[in-house]
């Protein structure tokens, strides 16, 4: 898939958490997705996998980028991260929302499988090494 089309595919996703987000914080969440709830950790495994998509596919949309060499500090999954953490922390001001630690902790879940995802898929595919040789 071409650049454009993975950041489209990228802030599409994004665009969802945002309307998400704005639902919580006018209180309407349970009226589109109450169905969470009767999820056994429903909430949290939404966090983890909600966040953890949007992380894996910022890595994607940035070809797998990362700021250390060996790869593991991925560009996409500290952005995402620190959106998130803003977007946690602020919820200590809106009378609708609870900051919950368990919240950030999931979330902390979903950008380590998105960056253990985005590691693997950037070293399956890079090509091997001796293919330059042939």
């Amino acid at each position: 898939m071409k650049t454009v089309g993975k950041w489209l595919v990228a802030f599409g996703f994004f665009a969802f958490i945002l309307w998400v987000i704005l639902l919580a914080n006018r209180g309407e969440v349970g009226q589109w997705f109450g169905f969470i709830r009767t999820l056994p950790y429903g909430d949290k495994l939404g966090h983890a996998v909600l966040f953890g998509g949007l992380a894996l596919l910022f890595n994607w949309a940035l070809a797998w980028r990362s700021m250390d060499s060996a790869g593991w500090l991925q560009w996409g999954t500290g952005l995402v991260a620190t959106f998130a953490l803003f977007e946690e922390l602020s919820q200590a001001w809106n009378p609708n929302r609870t900051l919950d630690w368990w919240d950030l902790m999931a979330d902390g879940v979903g950008f380590l499988v998105a960056t253990l995802l985005a590691v693997w898929l950037k070293r399956g595919s890079a090509p091997a090494p001796e293919s330059a040789l042939r």
